[in-house]
């Protein structure tokens, strides 16, 4: 299932392959669902590898997680567009033999 997540909340786990906009971002309904109840920002949707291939096929409406997990809370239409430099999941890190990170890749977080 999908997940909604704002850019300073990112899903605690990394099982998920990439972060699309909703339909409409920035002007979305749709609000990160970690934080507390004051919490309002925007949201990503995020999406598992599995729904990254329906995605890369075409779908554009995901289910949403609820407390569930076997059925959607609610289903989100997604954009054509991916969230750039936050897919860390999805992206092969720069290798460097120094050890030391690029200031582009520490951005990408």
């Amino acid at each position: 299932m999908a997940i909604v997540r704002c850019q300073d909340h990112p899903p605690r786990n990394t099982n998920y392959a990439i972060a699309v906009k909703p339909v409409g971002y920035p002007d979305t309904a749709l609000i990160c669902g970690r934080g507390d109840s004051d919490h309002e920002e925007i949201g990503w949707v995020y999406l598992l590898p599995k729904e990254h291939d329906e995605y890369q096929a075409g779908k554009r409406v995901f289910g949403l997680w609820g407390p569930d997990s076997s059925s959607s809370a609610a289903k989100v239409r997604v954009s054509d567009e991916v969230v750039e430099g936050l897919n860390k999941w999805n992206q092969k890190e720069e290798e460097s033999t120094s050890g030391l990170q690029s200031q582009s890749s520490i951005d990408r977080y």
